[in-house]
């Protein structure tokens, strides 16, 4: 096929790809930073009933919170940011590459 049939590709401006890669990172770091607070929740409820049954003493479920879901979604958030910025370089690099 000659190259003057084929479409002509379209470059993207700079400023789009950084705003679109931007909003994705962003998003994917809202989305697992979300889940992490849910499962880590979760976990922390589970948690802090089987601690009530063992002990027999009544339980302080601010400590769910307090102690599990907010480091567990600090931790997960994190690993997902970098993960996010990693996984966008490497697409980036590999579009400019070709």
């Amino acid at each position: 096929m000659h190259s003057t049939a084929m479409a002509p590709s379209k470059q993207r401006s700079t400023v789009s790809v950084v705003f679109t890669a931007t909003v994705r990172v962003l998003f994917t770091t809202l989305l697992f930073t979300a889940a992490g607070m849910g499962a880590g929740l979760f976990c922390g409820i589970v948690g802090t009933v089987i601690y009530g049954i063992i002990r027999g003493a009544q339980v302080d479920m601010t400590n769910a919170y307090k102690h599990v879901a907010i480091p567990a979604a600090i931790v997960i958030g994190s690993a997902a940011l970098v993960g996010a910025l990693v996984l966008e370089v490497r697409a980036h690099r590999q579009r400019t590459s070709l």
